[in-house]
């Protein structure tokens, strides 16, 4: 009786692992199915985003948005070029450096002066 239980065992441990042998290699095809129906998938995904892409890029749309990005990239450039001249202009106020309309103020008034002295320098040398 012993030996045949034995041999029992044995049989089922031989189909056994015949079973899990079968089931290694169903799972490696499968594993192998389930790659080639992603690159064959993946590559009509592909196809079809470039189709929608060259669709989406005709229609004007990827351009309007570009220009409104750029549009309002430059309206706050525009904001803090004219944020950092406020500043700038303050802080030069403060240290006491004349403005640029200060300047042409003042320039006006030395043409200004040196037109008069050189009118009473002419008058003084014609007296003379």
């Amino acid at each position: 009786m012993m030996e045949t239980e034995r041999r029992r065992m044995a049989a089922s441990l031989k189909t056994l692992r015949e079973d899990l042998s079968q089931a290694g290699r169903d799972v490696w095809l499968a594993t192998l199915g389930a790659l080639a129906a992603v690159e064959e998938e993946g590559r009509s995904a592909f196809e079809t985003l470039v189709a929608k892409g060259r669709k989406y890029e005709a229609s004007g749309v990827l351009k309007k948005r570009f220009n409104e990005a750029t549009a309002q990239v430059r309206a706050i450039g525009r904001r803090v070029d004219s944020g950092l001249q406020d500043t700038s202009k303050a802080v030069l106020h403060r240290v006491g450096v004349p403005s640029h309309a200060e300047i042409h103020t003042l320039i006006a008034r030395v043409e200004a002066l040196t037109a008069k002295v050189e009118a009473i320098s002419r008058k003084e040398a014609a007296d003379e």
